[in-house]
């Protein structure tokens, strides 16, 4: 078989298989194994443990959002079925009328859902944090439960005020009275100056343009 193409004529005696081979390229060696061989060791490559992590943070964060949304429903319902018993008893059922009464359920809305809110939330913080949210001092915790309680208490008068607007003004508007003023009740504390007194962030919400205050995480 002659291995070169017209040699003794004084023509090329390039090999014939050099044509053939620039005419066919041989295969990708790293084709059908993703498109890339990777030097990562099987050991460094994510597991299935990793995976059981993730499905058990789901499954603590499931567990906690439910637990909030049903301590945030209760108080609520919880309150206004309090406030609605203060009402009928001595001495606020000689004070608000029939009329006002909407003006006591509006305020339990309002005061159990913040406390049913708020209160699992920061005792949640003082057992587990994270990088970003980082743990509660018994300290600060304390002092985020004492203003909550100054809230309620705030929200509670409120409410008894904007109730004895029933001896005046229709049931009709009275209810929209209720919902605009008790509604909106946050909004004296969100611009109060917390941050004089040293509590800037202690209820959780900070003024427009004041500094973020600075946490320092608590270590077991």
């Amino acid at each position: 078989m002659r291995g070169y193409a017209d040699g003794g004529h004084g023509q090329s005696t390039a090999p014939l298989w050099r044509g053939t081979a620039s005419r066919y390229p041989l295969p990708d060696p790293t084709q059908g194994t993703g498109g890339s061989m990777s030097a990562e060791p099987r050991s460094d490559r994510p597991t299935a443990q990793h995976a059981q992590r993730t499905f058990a943070g789901n499954v603590l964060f499931a567990t906690g959002f439910l637990s909030v949304a049903a301590t945030t429903l209760g108080g609520a319902f919880a309150c206004v079925f309090l406030m609605l018993r203060l009402g009928d008893s001595a001495p606020l059922s000689s004070l608000i009328h029939e009329d006002g009464r909407g003006g006591l359920v509006v305020g339990g809305i309002v005061l159990g859902a913040v406390t049913g809110l708020f209160l699992p939330v920061t005792l949640f913080r003082v057992v587990r944090g994270s990088k970003d949210i980082p743990r509660l001092g018994a300290g600060e915790a304390s002092r985020k439960i004492l203003v909550l309680l100054a809230f309620d208490v705030y929200v509670f008068v409120l409410a008894v005020v904007v109730s004895l607007l029933g001896w005046i003004l229709p049931e009709f508007v009275m209810n929209l009275v209720a919902v605009v003023v008790l509604g909106f009740s946050y909004a004296p504390v969100m611009l109060f100056p917390w941050e004089k007194f040293g509590l800037d962030g202690v209820i959780g919400i900070r003024r427009p343009g004041s500094p973020r205050p600075s946490a320092s995480p608590q270590t077991d």
